[in-house]
């Protein structure tokens, strides 16, 4: 078995998708199994350990630009789309200097139909797993009023996603929301692996902390309509309770910042964006994450691994179990909100209790865990040649 990784993110390098390449390649080499990186950028401390291709020199700095420009110039330019265009034009000639004969899989990270078209044409018996870490758009119609709250944001996939399909042969989701919107958009149930992201439970651990004085509530991540601001921020404003303070740490988007006038007076903390915030989250009692769309929120794990109980929704895509480690509420839902995050209020010992099975959670999904899943997958597709 020999593996091809294509990546159109950074190998490696923290807080983004090539860092969940890595436990990958990490597993493969244990296994012996041979693999060569093809991406746009990758950590210069890994060159000499990794069979390590960039399309082409600075790639990862101009992506980057390209993925700027709908932040702070347009939200209609689709940056996606053509970072995509440019890292299959660049790929296909990496791919051109190698023999495909001698690969089995190819693990892709992005839709690129005409890398897939070229590879299959070279050899039909490679089987393409197409990475899908963020839902599809077809589960925004079942949100209120998601028209407002995600202005420009289509239903239909984008013309070069559908193109992709044709040539995929299985897929790997982080969660069942997200394999729910493939199921939606008609690819077979049995071609989708669910395996969960993971979460370093040695930088995010639990600390000791007062359980009986201010009640600490901790949000992290975008903070924006998508991740369910406003409903947080009205259920938190309504409850408005004594010797309690509601922690925001993450860039605060202008769509949301008409909520947040008045913070100081409801004791919200808005942090920004914190770069130690495996020291931050544990400081808190519980971690609530409303979101509207997500494919796993890797927040969630943070928080579960730092001893917090969870209230999230089905749409962040966790694996919060209901009940156990914390609980799972109605997108939307202000009144669910306010009754979690009161029942935590008035029952401290539940946090502790709630707390402990959280961090043994976060002990399943490790990121070493995640590359041993994904490799088993590997060997799985490989047998059925």
């Amino acid at each position: 078995m020999k593996i091809l990784l294509l990546l159109n993110s950074d190998f490696g390098v923290k807080n983004t998708i090539g860092a969940r390449a890595k436990p990958i390649a990490d597993e493969l080499i244990k296994h012996n199994i041979p693999l060569k990186i093809i991406c746009r950028g990758y950590n210069e401390n890994l060159k000499d350990d990794y069979d390590i291709t960039q399309i082409f020199p600075y790639s990862d700095m101009v992506m980057k630009a390209l993925t700027a420009i709908p932040i702070y110039v347009s939200k209609k330019f689709p940056a996606n789309e053509v970072k995509d265009n440019i890292f299959e034009y660049f790929t296909i000639k990496k791919i051109k200097k190698i023999d495909l004969s001698e690969y089995n899989i190819i693990h892709s990270w992005d839709f690129l139909p005409r890398v897939y078209k070229y590879i299959k044409e070279k050899n039909p018996n490679i089987k393409i797993i197409q990475d899908v870490p963020m839902a599809f758009p077809n589960v925004l119609k079942e949100i209120k009023d998601y028209d407002v709250l995600f202005k420009g944001e289509k239903l239909e996939i984008p013309k070069y996603v559908k193109n992709a399909i044709e040539y995929i042969d299985y897929y790997v989701a982080p969660s069942n929301f997200v394999k729910k919107s493939l199921i939606n958009e008609g690819i077979d149930e049995e071609k989708i692996f669910v395996v969960p992201f993971g979460v370093d439970i040695g930088k995010f651990k639990p600390i000791g902390k007062d359980y009986n004085g201010i009640f600490r509530v901790a949000f992290s991540g975008n903070v924006n309509n998508r991740k369910g601001i406003p409903y947080l921020i009205k259920a938190w404003k309504e409850l408005n309770l004594k010797d309690a303070e509601l922690n925001i740490y993450g860039r605060v988007y202008p769509e949301v910042k008409k909520y947040l006038t008045d913070a100081e007076k409801y004791h919200i903390k808005l942090h920004g964006f914190v770069s130690n915030i495996n020291e931050e989250l544990p400081k808190n009692h519980i971690y609530v994450f409303p979101s509207l769309l997500e494919g796993s929120a890797k927040s969630v794990y943070e928080a579960l691994a730092c001893g917090l109980p969870v209230i999230t929704t089905e749409n962040a895509g966790s694996v919060v179990e209901d009940g156990i480690d914390g609980f799972i509420i109605p997108i939307q839902d202000v009144k669910s909100l306010k009754e979690k995050i009161l029942f935590f209020y008035n029952n401290r010992e539940k946090i502790k209790e709630f707390g402990k099975r959280a961090r043994k959670k976060a002990e399943q999904y490790t990121w070493e865990d995640y590359g041993k899943r994904i490799v088993e997958i590997y060997k799985l597709v490989s047998e059925d040649e």
